[in-house]
């Protein structure tokens, strides 16, 4: 709860900073951080609220109660190495390479052993993003290592 009012506080302070241009518009730029970050704060303000009042949060499919099982590190250990990889990969590697190799892993760390199959769907999907993208958006995303078969 803390980290989640922090949050919204920083998100009030740094969008209250924000310089804006000379425009004549009907919506301003700062409206949707403003909403985002003050929401975050009365969430948080309603989140104290029911623990002050002794509400207690209980996973789902659990009653009041029952024993919690222990986080699975390894899993969560499995994701953020395949996050840390597409930060790794997205500039040497390219966009396809990097999302293929981050679903690959995504995949891997929540029980999937079909490693080929998961492979080509990885691929397929980052490629259709990748054309979809760069030729009909036209976003510049990175080719890298496929920079002249792309």
């Amino acid at each position: 709860m803390g980290s989640l009012l922090l949050l919204g506080l920083i998100v009030i302070w740094d969008t209250s900073r924000t310089e804006l241009p000379n425009l004549k518009i009907a919506v301003s730029p700062n409206l949707f951080p403003y909403l985002i970050g003050y929401f975050l704060v009365i969430l948080c303000v309603i989140l104290a609220i029911q623990i002050i009042r002794g509400g207690t949060a209980v996973p789902e499919g659990l009653e009041a109660g029952d024993k919690i099982e222990k986080s699975d590190y390894k899993t969560f250990a499995y994701v953020l190495l395949s996050f840390i990889s597409y930060l790794v990969l997205i500039t040497r590697g390219g966009f396809v390479v990097a999302s293929t190799v981050v679903f690959v892993g995504i995949a891997y760390s929540f029980g999937n052993r079909k490693f080929v199959k998961t492979l080509l769907i990885g691929l397929i999907f980052a490629a259709v993003t990748y054309f979809s993208f760069t030729r009909y958006l036209h976003v510049d995303l990175p080719a890298g290592i496929l920079k002249g078969i792309l």
